[in-house]
């Protein structure tokens, strides 16, 4: 197998990075109790993750820069998660992130939704910036390794 073409399928398929950055902080944020937007804005914030990823796909980027990027792009989900979730139209303020809520808590801090784990929701962001990272960054070798073993039984099963 050439090696030319796993690296221009893979630098043409960086568009994927987008949508699967987006489900795994989808997935992340509900977890810790988070709420989902509606799907057209999930679609939406993948779509521009995803012009974003094709764009950076057509230069080198170095892997410190790339988990960088990850990380940047899970900050972002959350914030666009947390602004667009429900129909209040009050986003960060009922987050838990700051604000003025509805019902003053105890001791001057800012309630949190029912449920809701700041240090969780935390962790598995970063969870998914790093699965998202090993997804994109080991995805081509993963790839042609795979190519090699089914190209390798072909060979087998015409014999």
């Amino acid at each position: 197998m050439d090696d030319a073409k796993p690296s221009a399928r893979a630098g043409s398929l960086a568009w994927v990075a987008g949508p699967l950055s987006t489900g795994l902080g989808l997935v992340a944020h509900l977890a810790a109790g988070g709420t989902a937007p509606s799907l057209m804005i999930i679609e939406a914030l993948a779509a521009l993750l995803g012009m974003a990823a094709a764009i950076l796909g057509r230069f080198p980027v170095p892997g410190w820069a790339l988990l960088l990027l990850c990380g940047v792009a899970q900050q972002l989900l959350h914030l666009g998660f947390a602004v667009f979730s429900g129909g209040s139209g009050s986003g960060l303020s009922e987050h838990g992130h700051g604000g003025i809520t509805q019902e003053p808590s105890p001791a001057g801090e800012v309630a949190a939704p029912a449920g809701y784990s700041l240090h969780l929701m935390l962790h598995l962001h970063m969870a998914a910036a790093l699965a998202a990272y090993a997804a994109i960054n080991y995805w081509p070798r993963l790839a042609r390794w795979s190519g090699r073993i089914w190209s390798g039984r072909r060979e087998i099963a015409t014999r």
